[in-house]
């Protein structure tokens, strides 16, 4: 499942790809701590997950 972020630099949104946690699971997805703008290259850090 794709997930949107916008870059702490210049502000474009980013989409990163979550795997999902579970075999059966379609609410938990693990996204990678650190990913990079696709338009800068800026290293920008994933949100904490709150559930």
């Amino acid at each position: 499942m794709d997930f949107e972020f916008d870059c702490w630099r210049c502000d474009t949104t980013c989409v990163v790809w979550g795997k999902p946690r579970g075999f059966w699971s379609t609410t938990h997805y693990e996204l990678p701590a650190e990913w990079d703008c696709w338009n800068c290259g800026a290293t920008n850090s994933t949100p904490d997950d709150d559930d």
